[in-house]
């Protein structure tokens, strides 16, 4: 959690247990010299702990991938209970499910690649951007190989080090970048990764025929569907204290006086669900409240008197909380927090041979723009403006709305595994047509537009 910082060597320098006690040793006692003896390495064995001081912010991904949530809680609030951990002294993290990529005992650098965290010679807007390895590149039924001759040269000298010959193997490669997966390899139509630390050799699946048999969700991506849970935040408020310690980066000195982050609730949620839109076209991508949050400009500058900065942005996220069994139907179909309403209760309600749809939502709404406070948009509503933290991102456009909400309403009565509703993946429309007198669908009062 610690091993920000230090260019190479946050990445690459690993410690025994001898040289971590030597180093020990001379910083109390600077003339020990054991250290020179056991000197700390520079290797290719990238653990997770090293990822970790980077990726447990922000989106929190190491923190998610190993299962661990971060809480509101005060570190005394939890001495001596069970299933809790302090990451740097202070912040309190819950164990929650980790992803099964964890479990099964891969690292980080089984899926991610040089190219990806030292860059590939391009310029990006956004880091994420650089990043290449997908879920399809391993798991398909299509495979994408490279022969060992054709690897580039970082790769082939990588691949070298780590495993020594690879000749003869027909490994997979990237589709996005074709970049070789130097740890992967197929044999007799079956896909194989190996640990690059642990050794351990992995069976890759290909996908279930649930993720390729339907077009009614070909523009769903992978984490979409089989993310258990994603970090999420609302209700931050920052306000400039004159007392508290600082930092000034423009002066390079510390200083009395610095910006505090007032936080308000964090929780482990199911994402919500966005449209990411971009050259290859529209894709549904899990989201997270990104900045809900307000800025007392005032208490910085009392020129601006009672000036507030208010953002209701939603954020894309990876959350690396991979399950095997994707989310049910009514999860999303059937839930507010999908359809990026916020959490509350959403009910189909029928009356006078009339189907309509209702939202209660569980949080007050926002004094600054009406809506609840963890909503992204309002109930079978829209928003223009500044909505996201990217420029591609967008909420659920409103016919969006309607057709998940559509086939919700079909999920009151019918089961997901009914024939009925397995038909209507490939053939929704057929199925509509052909519905008893019993069905009623649901009925649209029209929208809104808010800004």
């Amino acid at each position: 959690e610690e091993s920000r910082g230090g260019g190479c060597l946050a990445c690459h320098l690993n410690y025994d247990e001898k040289a971590e006690k030597a180093h020990a040793a001379h910083l109390n006692m600077p003339e020990d010299s054991a250290w020179l003896l056991h000197h700390a390495s520079v290797d290719l064995a990238v653990t997770n702990n090293h990822c970790f001081g980077c990726h447990s912010r922000s989106g929190r991904i190491s923190a998610n991938y190993e299962g661990w949530h971060e809480t509101t809680f005060k570190p005394a609030d939890v001495v001596g209970i069970p299933g809790y951990r302090l990451v740097e002294g202070s912040r309190v993290f819950k164990r929650v499910q980790d992803d099964l990529h964890h479990a099964a005992g891969m690292d980080c650098i089984d899926c991610h690649t040089s190219y990806e965290l030292m860059g590939d010679g391009k310029r990006y807007q956004h880091q994420e951007q650089q990043q290449d390895v997908a879920c399809s590149d391993c798991h398909t039924s299509k495979h994408d190989t490279i022969n060992p001759l054709q690897l580039d040269g970082e790769s082939a000298i990588i691949a070298g080090m780590r495993f020594g010959s690879i000749a003869g193997k027909k490994l997979l490669q990237t589709k996005k970048h074709h970049v070789p997966l130097i740890n992967t390899f197929v044999q007799n139509d079956s896909v194989f990764l190996v640990g690059k630390n642990s050794g351990k050799l992995h069976y890759i699946k290909p996908p279930a025929s649930n993720c390729l048999r339907d077009n009614a969700h070909k523009n769903v991506s992978c984490s979409a569907c089989h993310s258990s849970w994603a970090p999420t935040c609302i209700g931050c408020h920052n306000a400039y204290d004159t007392d508290e310690p600082g930092y000034n980066m423009v002066l390079d000195k510390e200083q009395r006086g610095s910006w505090v982050e007032y936080v308000g609730e964090y929780h482990a949620l199911p994402p919500s669900l966005g449209n990411r839109i971009d050259s290859a076209g529209r894709e549904i991508v899990p989201v997270v409240p990104g900045m809900i949050l307000t800025i007392d400009m005032a208490s910085f500058d009392k020129r601006l008197h009672d000036s507030l900065l208010f953002q209701r942005l939603y954020a894309p996220v990876s959350p690396h909380t991979t399950v095997k069994k994707g989310r049910s139907c009514k999860s999303c179909h059937n839930s507010s927090l999908a359809l990026g309403y916020g959490d509350g209760k959403l009910n189909y309600v029928i009356e006078n041979g009339k189907g309509e749809w209702q939202f209660e939502p569980h949080y007050a709404n926002n004094n600054h723009d009406g809506l609840p406070e963890d909503a992204w948009i309002p109930f079978l509503g829209s928003r223009t403006g500044k909505v996201a933290t990217r420029s591609n991102i967008k909420p659920l456009t409103i016919k969006q709305q309607q057709n998940m909400l559509l086939v919700g309403s079909c999920l009151t009565c019918h089961d997901e595994h009914s024939v009925v509703i397995q038909q209507s993946l490939t053939d929704f429309a057929t199925v509509l047509k052909s519905r008893s007198k019993k069905c009623i669908l649901p009925q649209w009062r029209g929208f809104e537009i808010s800004k």
